[in-house]
Parts: C-alpha cells; structure tokens; sequence
C-alpha cells in the first residue's frame, strides 16, 4: 500500500529538483576527427568560388564549415545504456548469475537532410577515413587518426544553462550510415540515421 502524497508534495520535489526534465532540449557536439579531417576542411569561399567559376567542381570539403551545424540539424539522438554481463554459476545447488564485465550500447544519432547533402558527404568522407573503399584492398587507417570525442547533453528547462545530464562518448567513430529513402509520395523532411561506436 502506498503512502498519501499530495500535489502539494510533489510539486515541490519537482521544484526542488530543478523541474520536469525534457526531450527536446538537448546539444550533441561533434569535433572534426583528427588531423586527417581537420586538413581537409579549410574551407575559403574564394576557393570555392575560383573552383565553381574555372569548373573545377567542388570538394567535399567545402561544404564542411562550422561543428555547430551538427547541433543543429540533430533531430534525435540516444543517450547510450549501460548492463553488467553476467555468467550463471553454481554454489550450494544454487545456481545465480555472477558479474565478471559492463557493457555499453551503440549510439544512435538523426540528421536532417539539407539539398547539399552536408550530414551525409560529412559522415562518407569520415567513413573512407576508417575504411578506404575507394582501393580494391580496402585498407583500414589506424585509429587515432578517425576518432573523435562526442558531447551530448541533456538540457536543463528554463534559464538555467547547466546540463541536467551530459555525456561523452570517447574515441567514437560512425559504423554505419543509414540508407536514405527516397519515395514520391508525400512531402516530408528527409532524414539520416547515424551509428557510433566509442571506447
């Protein structure tokens, strides 16, 4: 049987507590990975213009200008759960299941889609930083030189501009990149799913 609790009581624990946590007011930051990266990103409009102009075409890197966009354009993202993995022993003919590591999830992020498709070149040219599919023997670079530390943050309601929860997943890297549905029907935002692995 549970105890009576008045509004009254609840109301001021909530208070207390700094308010009613929520969803939607969340910051993923997001740092060029590495030396690799960054040397590819100095973007300078004059370039980018000479290069359009000459029909030079243009390089991905361009588009890639500011880590604040990331912040963005995230639409949704998962703080990422944690379990204790367990064997079954036997002790007394009573069988119990026994810590002996911990465990993390995957870190599932999605972008909105703009018409220069910078979430999705950004996160294929971090991937041929991982993996370069663009030989035939598809050679993995070293580790160092793609990952990257992840920010995310719960954000507080109201003024308050601390984080009520934040996060950073350490050496992260994307594992996949999701497919991008493209259909005639309807008119909504398109979207990309991202997946990170981190140490």
């Amino acid at each position: 049987m549970s105890l009576p609790v008045s509004i009254d009581t609840m109301k001021s624990t909530i208070n207390r507590r700094g308010g009613i946590a929520r969803g939607n007011r969340f910051g993923v930051y997001i740092n060029h990975p590495s030396r690799s990266m960054n040397s590819l990103l100095n973007f300078n409009p004059a370039t980018l213009l000479s290069n359009l102009i000459s029909g030079d075409g243009v390089n991905v890197g361009d588009f890639i200008q500011d880590p604040r966009d990331m912040f963005l354009l995230c639409k949704s993202c998962t703080l990422p759960g944690k379990r204790i993995s367990t064997t079954e022993a036997t002790h007394n003919h009573n069988l119990s299941k026994k810590p002996y590591s911990a465990a993390t999830d995957e870190v599932t992020m999605s972008f909105i889609m703009t018409n220069d498709y910078y979430i999705k070149k950004y996160f294929d040219m971090w991937q041929e930083m991982i993996v370069d599919t663009s030989s035939k023997h598809y050679k993995t670079f070293y580790k160092n030189d793609y990952v990257t530390d992840v920010t995310i943050q719960q954000l507080s309601s109201g003024n308050n501009v601390v984080p009520g929860y934040s996060i950073i997943l350490q050496n992260a890297y994307p594992i996949q990149v999701g497919a991008i549905e493209l259909s005639s029907e309807g008119d909504g935002l398109m979207e990309v799913t991202i997946t990170f692995e981190y140490d």
